[in-house]
């Protein structure tokens, strides 16, 4: 398989082939009126600064460039969610950092010597990362690796949460069997009790639409994790119907 390189707006080259791929962008904020209820809330309810200046910043950017960010409404839920694991997720991975964002959510819920090891395959968007990251006040709790998830993560520790928001970047284009391939890798670096979030788990609703998009290896490989984290005894499981749905998954065996 090629490595990706990703371009501006959304687009992302196979530098073996190429060719190039327009992925749809899931907005930051959803069109259920419940959820945008949800979201006017949250967004009245502003973090300290600098980290509420850095994260509205990183919002419009990724509005204008194309950029796909969780948003306000899933970056509080991620943040809330960690919290609630109590102060013992000490250890957070982020997997899939693009610009920084979810990084920046998850850093905000640490205790003191908590730390966040953020995954990135892109450099440039590693590097605007760095930058948010450190202005928004945690250079000295997030570590961002620019690399590989595959290459990366056997070379790391286990943690008490992850999170992995990558399952429709083109790299997961080639083979369905790839998104399994993560998932496995993922569960063997999470602690025992420990919470794992996966993002898209409706890949932009073509899981309840499967026409929407037209077929696709990374909808089959989402619907493959789906059915294979939906049905696994090791874990208690709920898919969250925010925005393109949210896993949330705890570890028990």
């Amino acid at each position: 398989m090629g490595k990706m390189t990703v371009l501006k707006n959304g687009f992302y080259a196979d530098a073996d082939e190429n060719t190039f791929t327009p992925l749809p962008i899931v907005p930051q904020d959803g069109d259920d009126p419940r959820e945008l209820y949800a979201s006017f809330l949250v967004k009245h309810m502003p973090l300290a600064d600098p980290v509420e200046g850095v994260l509205r910043e990183i919002e419009e950017a990724a509005r204008t460039e194309g950029i796909p960010i969780v948003g306000r409404l899933e970056g509080s839920i991620l943040k809330i969610l960690t919290m609630l694991h109590g102060r013992r997720a000490m250890r957070i991975l982020d997997i899939g950092t693009a610009i920084g964002y979810s990084a920046i959510w998850l850093a905000a819920a640490l205790g003191p010597g908590g730390t966040v090891t953020t995954i990135e395959l892109d450099p440039e968007r590693a590097q605007r990362a760095r930058r948010y990251i450190e202005r928004a006040g945690f250079a000295d709790r997030v570590e961002l690796l620019e690399g590989d998830a595959f290459d990366l993560i056997p070379t790391l520790g286990t943690y008490d949460l992850i999170f992995q928001d990558v399952m429709k970047h083109v790299y997961f284009g080639s083979d369905p069997e790839l998104a399994l391939s993560l998932l496995r890798l993922t569960v063997q670096h999470l602690a025992s009790a420990g919470v794992l979030m996966i993002d898209n788990a409706l890949c932009g609703n073509g899981i309840l639409d499967p026409g929407a998009h037209g077929a696709s290896n990374q909808l089959a490989g989402v619907q493959a994790l789906n059915n294979a984290l939906g049905r696994d005894p090791a874990f208690r499981s709920v898919i969250l119907p925010v925005r393109d749905g949210l896993w949330l998954a705890q570890r028990v065996a």
